[in-house]
């Protein structure tokens, strides 16, 4: 199959890339910036922001499928920036061009941040959405305009809402990079006390989850991308520590907690696992790995 890709130089773009040139597929690329030659397959440097070039790569491209990763994801300043609402009306563009050109399957990537975050455990189509932020509230624009436009015009799609990827490459100011960094460098881990619910899943497998929904399945709908596995912040913090000989004592609950942080936000697996996919990386597994990508750069 021919498979475009958005955001493919980004952190989940890096995972998907290898996936799907091992299974045989034509892959094309989409990056701002020329990348030929990266992970070997052909780069098409467009920027999907300006007016007309999405247009123009479809009409270049024309791919069967189209897995859209990019949006403005500057970690920080993401869950504010004005940004998101380019990329939610940059999306619809897309999507229509893809349309025309002949396309059949389209991917996207959602967020969790979709979700009204007080209801802790979320489902699709039985957790409300009540977005807290920008951010999220342009993905979930964004989301009910794609499952609109695709039942009306007849594209198969699936809207893939992101729990807690982390692995190696994962952005620096993120909860994981920063215990690593400092457990490796021998510096206090200051935390909030640790005692909040997550869905952490490695990266590797949020990657392959996309996959799956791009070529495994013909299945259409919102499907969560999650472990449904609830993990204490603490828990996980101890477990990098675990890895590092000479760690400094944890101080959970050096830092407050943010007022809006919710105590529990997981996602049920249920939906996608019945479609096929499973999880391959325990949280186990996964943090060992991400830790000896420290340890092994003091070497």
């Amino acid at each position: 199959m021919k498979i475009l890709v958005t955001g493919a130089s980004g952190y989940l773009g890096r995972y998907i890339l290898p996936l799907l040139k091992a299974a045989g597929h034509e892959v094309h690329a989409v990056s701002s910036h020329d990348r030929a030659g990266d992970a070997g397959v052909p780069w098409e440097p467009c920027d999907l922001l300006a007016p007309g070039q999405a247009r123009q790569l479809l009409d270049r491209v024309r791919p069967e499928a189209l897995i859209h990763l990019a949006w403005y994801a500057k970690h920080g300043s993401f869950w504010t920036a004005r940004e998101n609402l380019a990329w939610a009306d940059a999306t619809a563009h897309l999507l229509e061009a893809f349309r025309v050109s002949g396309g059949r399957r389209v991917v996207l990537a959602g967020t969790c941040a979709e979700y009204d975050w007080s209801q802790g455990y979320c489902v699709e189509d039985r957790t409300p959405t009540n977005p807290r932020t920008l951010y999220g509230k342009c993905k979930d624009a964004t989301r009910q305009f794609v499952q609109t436009y695709c039942e009306e015009s007849g594209l198969s799609y699936a809207w893939g809402r992101v729990f807690f990827p982390y692995g190696v490459g994962e952005p620096a100011g993120r909860l994981l990079p920063s215990v690593l960094r400092a457990l490796h460098q021998s510096e206090p881990v200051r935390c909030t006390h640790g005692r909040q619910f997550r869905d952490f899943l490695h990266v590797s497998d949020v990657a392959a989850a996309l996959v799956h929904l791009a070529v495994g399945t013909a299945e259409s709908g919102v499907f969560n991308i999650a472990s449904g596995q609830p993990v204490r912040l603490g828990t996980v913090v101890e477990l990098c520590a675990s890895h590092f000989e000479r760690a400094e004592p944890l101080q959970l609950g050096a830092i407050p907690v943010p007022a809006d942080d919710p105590p529990m936000l997981v996602g049920s697996a249920d939906k996608l696992m019945a479609t096929g996919w499973r999880p391959r990386v325990t949280l186990e597994e996964g943090i060992a790995g991400y830790a000896r990508s420290y340890i092994d750069k003091g070497r």
